[in-house]
């Protein structure tokens, strides 16, 4: 294990690129690959299951949702035990429970060990994001936060390409794959006891109950910079997930065939990827991370509203994806970095703040994906049309914002 360091010499270490290196991996392994996964793998689920498309949705939701509440809970749990602790229980849970989902026999097993999936899952990225913060200075917070962010998009991509084709083959089956994926974050759980330094910091004296965890909530609540931060991340997440949930079905209902379809959704996620770290290590160079995040939604709005206009045009299609994609991982990226620099913040209640952004960030991925479906019945294109009003919502909440010395 690594020496401990105090917080005034992490940002200086070495080691922190060996951190750095973890954060990443640990998004290939346990939050990007395993998203995507699944999600590729459910035609083969549902026939092992008997599963209908209502059930698939109940299972691909169940995790969003129950985000909304564990973020909280969460974020004061970082905060009170620390980085490292949480970091090896979380990545322990995620494994075990992901795993679980293997051995199930009928829907119901699924979506509880789904359920269970989904609890511990969400807290993980704060946890990355928090300790970026701790070992990286401002000054190359956004490259670090890209670089994290990268691996995370680069398991969304792989994850929906590999896992039905390649892996559930060779491993025998979409149970041993999970099995696989969760073993393996039971492995990066292992590997963060004895990377990750000693924390430094004692913790809170008093216990951590109910009251304290509102106590925390209400003190970030206060920032008016950490809600404009939250209320932009609700818009965008609204509109990542409901695109890329209604992309293929949609691209099959007006005639296109299924690789085409999936083509799309590569399209979104490999621009992502390609644009990410450049545009995050932008936002240190300008020393301006909003600018960069405006830029970003403003992107992603003009390419799902262009999904409204082009119809089954092939190359139209491609073009839309790109732009809706190409930044989309270094918004995420930067709204993580942005938390963690909000003005006044204390470095003890950035677990609280981080699990403030993640209630938003779940009930984005609840709410305006189901809402946008509702709109189908109108006409298969106008989808797309709520959200990118959802992207341009949240390119006006950012824009409204000021820098001010004081809090509200």
């Amino acid at each position: 294990m690594s020496p401990p360091l105090d917080q005034a010499h992490r940002t200086d270490s070495p080691y922190r690129w060996v951190i750095l290196a973890m954060v990443t991996l640990s998004g290939f392994i346990v939050m990007g690959f395993p998203t995507t996964g699944l999600s590729a793998m459910f035609s083969e689920v549902a026939d092992t299951l008997g599963l209908d498309l209502v059930q698939i949705g109940m299972i691909w939701g169940v995790g969003s949702v129950m985000g909304i509440f564990t973020s909280v809970l969460g974020g004061s749990f970082i905060d009170y035990f620390g980085t490292r602790r949480t970091l090896v229980l979380l990545c322990l849970a995620t494994g075990v429970s992901g795993a679980l989902r293997g051995f199930a026999v009928d829907f119901w097993s699924l979506f509880i060990t789904s359920f269970l999936f989904g609890m511990v899952q969400p807290i993980l990225p704060m946890n990355f994001v928090k300790l970026n913060r701790e070992w990286f200075a401002s000054r190359q917070l956004g490259f670090a936060s890209g670089v994290m962010s990268a691996g995370f998009a680069t398991g969304l991509m792989l994850g929906s390409r590999l896992s039905a084709t390649v892996l559930s083959p060779l491993l025998g089956g979409w149970r041993n794959v999970l099995i696989f994926l969760g073993v393996c974050a039971v492995v990066m759980a292992v590997l963060w006891y004895f990377v990750h330094p000693p924390n430094q910091t004692r913790r809170p004296t008093q216990p951590l109950d109910l009251r304290g965890i509102l106590r925390s909530l209400r003190t970030v609540a206060r920032f008016r910079e950490l809600w404009v931060i939250a209320l932009a991340v609700f818009g965008v997440l609204g509109l990542m997930r409901g695109l890329v949930g209604y992309v293929p079905t949609y691209l099959r209902e007006i005639g296109w065939g299924a690789v085409e379809a999936d083509t799309a959704i590569t399209v979104f996620f490999f621009c992502s990827l390609v644009g990410v770290v450049p545009l995050s290590h932008l936002s240190d160079r300008l020393g301006n991370r909003k600018l960069v995040m405006v830029f970003g939604t403003t992107m992603m709005s003009i390419g799902t509203a262009l999904m409204f206009l082009v119809g089954d045009s092939f190359w139209g299609v491609l073009l839309a994806m790109a732009l809706a994609g190409c930044c989309f991982d270094s918004f995420m990226a930067l709204k993580g970095a942005s938390i963690t620099e909000v003005e006044g913040l204390d470095l003890a209640l950035m677990g609280s703040a981080l699990g403030f952004g993640g209630i938003w960030q779940n009930l984005g991925t609840s709410i305006t994906p189901a809402l946008g479906n509702a709109f189908s019945t109108m006409a298969l294109n106008v989808p797309f049309l709520l959200w990118a009003a959802s992207g341009v919502f949240a390119t006006l909440i950012l824009l409204s914002y000021r820098k001010r010395k004081t809090r509200m």
